[in-house]
């Protein structure tokens, strides 16, 4: 296996080479509007690493981006503007044709190169230009967030401009085949980049709820039917969901699922419904809806069911000292944890242990397990530590 293939994600179960490496044009491209606070940053972890072009792709900036990104022609920095097209999936596929050709690495622009990474991407690229089938090949790198600790690792960002791969969406874009509605075979990378912009503080600023809403909205009218779109409306949208909204999409997304409705990426209907409802049970307790969370959980997967079975016992009822030895069982079933559609690091069971850990063993017992623990925030936690009674305050607002 080449030593940058992290993971090979279902269907493809190998991935064969042919020759030797061959090295090809490396552009990466960085989406930017409106990015002063962190365009700079991007640029530094790319620029003198090895690519053959960088390519900012300004849609349409009217604070200082535009004017930091002119002080890095002089390090070979391209600049493209262009006017908003309404649609992510259309700004990438322009880049794309900016490219034409060789690899296409794209950033957004409040990400950037992990250090050891940086210096590293463009000889990953070259060992990997041997794979057979490379144009219908997508890469995707490990996308850190070191907010909230958790790392993305099956996005596509990496492919051949001339593969004819293209991006459809609205907002939440993904790349399928040429002539087709499959995506790409996806290969998982041991190359890091780090991301944050969504930070409450930068959300907040740039207004990404209402952007987001607006975008989706285009999507699920250019594209009816896809479980996907619903999934990203309670993900992207729940402080403005009631309960009478998302117990409708749950429903639809039920019948989504039992028609195994087409998506277009890699997860299925059932997948997509399985996400929903892991999220809507946040937005269904804080309304105090207990009993659909459970009616839900029934429906769900472990480790999520026994997450919301055991809120439930903790805020509403009365816990049993089993609940905190099953938790302590699940969590050590990683194999399982990392299913989780909450967090596939488990640090909702972490905090769920330090929550009965204080009801059955002390606090004392808690807080050293608290200190061992990577902190969780959800509706029910704050930095592991469970909210008060009137958690149902909004965590967003």
């Amino acid at each position: 296996m080449n030593p940058w293939v992290r993971r090979l994600f279902p269907p493809l179960s190998e991935l064969e080479f042919a020759g030797e490496p061959a090295p090809l044009p490396v552009a990466v491209v960085v989406l930017a509007r409106d990015e002063e606070r962190c365009i700079a940053r991007c640029l530094d972890s790319v620029i003198g690493r090895g690519a053959d072009r960088v390519i900012v792709i300004d849609t349409g900036s009217v604070d200082r981006t535009s004017s930091i990104v002119d002080e890095y022609r002089r390090h070979g920095v391209e600049s493209v503007r262009i006017p908003w097209p309404g649609s992510f999936a259309d700004a990438r596929n322009h880049a794309i044709d900016v490219v034409q050709t060789g690899w296409i690495v794209f950033l957004d622009a409040d990400e950037w190169f992990a250090e050891k990474s940086a210096d590293q991407f463009v000889a990953c690229l070259e060992s990997l230009s041997a794979a057979r089938s490379l144009d219908r090949l997508a890469f995707a790198p490990i996308i850190h967030h070191p907010d909230s600790g958790m790392s993305v690792v099956e996005l596509p960002r990496i492919f051949l401009a001339d593969s004819g791969i293209r991006y459809h969406g609205a907002i939440h874009e993904y790349p399928v085949l040429p002539g087709t509605t499959r995506p790409p075979q996806l290969v998982g990378l041991d190359v890091w980049l780090h991301h944050d912009g969504y930070l409450p503080e930068v959300a907040v600023a740039k207004e990404k709820m209402d952007r987001n809403l607006n975008l989706l909205r285009t999507a699920r009218e250019e594209d009816p039917g896809n479980p996907r779109w619903l999934y990203y409306l309670v993900k992207d949208g729940l402080p403005t969901l009631t309960r009478a909204h998302l117990i409708e999409i749950c429903t639809e997304l039920r019948v989504l699922a039992e028609r195994d409705a087409r998506t277009g990426d890699r997860r299925t209907a059932g997948e997509y419904y399985q996400l929903t409802l892991s999220e809507a049970c946040q937005g269904l307790a804080i309304a105090g809806d207990w009993p659909t969370v459970l009616r839900y959980s029934e429906e769900m997967r472990e480790p999520d069911a026994h997450y919301y079975r055991s809120m439930a016992a903790l805020l509403t009822g009365v816990p049993e000292e089993h609940d905190l030895l099953a938790t302590i069982g699940l969590r050590r079933a990683q194999e399982r944890v990392s299913t989780s559609a909450l967090d596939s690091s488990g640090r909702h069971l972490d905090a769920l242990i330090i929550a009965l850990l204080a009801r059955f063993r002390g606090a004392s017992t808690a807080e050293g397990y608290h200190e061992l623990c990577h902190p969780w925030t959800d509706v029910f936690f704050e930095d592991s530590r469970l909210r008060t009674p009137e958690f149902q305050r909004h965590p967003f607002e």
